[in-house]
């Protein structure tokens, strides 16, 4: 039987370790804080899965998005769609109602949810009324983040 170890990840979503709480303080590639805690439960950040005799080579590891015990963003996806929204707020053609219909559909763009093709819709529809550089500097800021479903039928 296996279980979880505990990760180490900064504020911005760089993993420090998959498999050690508390491995450095700041990040090497952006020098944010690091965490191992949820910030709003306290629960570790799950890192890899070991199973003790069974040798793993070659798995990647992405960090969570969500904390498995209260189901609150980590804050790197919580910087990701506060960035994504204040992008879109830049747009001053946008009327106001298609701005909160397309900030409404970015969670369920990051993680496939059920409302994961309403949200899809809803971006297809209104985000093509955006100024150019707010559909690119959006795109940007969730392509790394969207589940691939979302990528496939939003962009490609």
């Amino acid at each position: 039987m296996g279980y979880y170890q505990n990760a180490t990840i900064c504020i911005n979503g760089h993993v420090a370790s998959r498999d050690t709480s508390n491995y450095r303080k700041f990040c090497k590639e952006c020098g944010q804080k690091t965490i191992s805690l949820c910030q709003n439960c306290h629960t570790n950040i799950q890192g890899e899965y070991d199973t003790p005799g069974v040798a793993m080579i070659g798995f990647s590891y992405d960090p969570p998005s969500f904390c498995h015990e209260c189901g609150n963003p980590y804050p790197w996806i919580s910087q990701i769609i506060d960035n994504a929204i204040e992008l879109l707020a830049l747009d001053d053609e946008l009327p106001d109602e298609h701005k909160e219909i397309i900030k409404g559909a970015f969670p369920d763009l990051i993680v496939e949810t059920p409302a994961t093709p309403v949200a899809v819709a809803k971006y297809k529809k209104y985000m093509p009324k955006a100024a150019e550089y707010v559909q690119n500097g959006v795109k940007k800021i969730l392509y790394d983040v969207a589940s691939q479903v979302v990528k496939k039928s939003i962009w490609g």
